[in-house]
């Protein structure tokens, strides 16, 4: 059986990082996930969508960014979406990750 749960995260000109915290032997999988800056960006800044500490993809965004699939996590680990800092004042990054956890 799985149970669905939701993440969010924000940070004003500092990373935002969104964490699904490891469950033993249990596996993650996330199933949509968005990140976005308040402000279009003019360099853009990394994303990376992580299993444990592994990055397991990585994009850049100016603005908005949406997970193209579902990742499957290992079993035993946390998975996570992190959004670079903007690099601008008062520009705020906001990450959505929702997913479910199963046996």
């Amino acid at each position: 059986m799985a149970r669905e749960w939701n993440e969010k995260a924000s940070g004003t000109n500092a990373t935002a990082t969104a964490t699904h915290a490891a469950s033993t032997v249990r596996r993650h999988r996330i199933k949509g996930a968005s990140a976005s800056y308040s402000a279009a960006l003019s360099t853009p800044k990394l994303v990376q969508v992580k299993d444990g500490t592994t990055v397991v993809l990585e994009d850049y965004v100016t603005e908005r960014w949406e997970l193209p699939g579902t990742i499957v996590g290992s079993p035993g680990n946390a998975v996570s979406i992190v959004l670079a800092a903007s690099g601008t004042a008062g520009v705020v990054g906001k990450v959505n990750m929702n997913g479910e956890t199963t046996v």
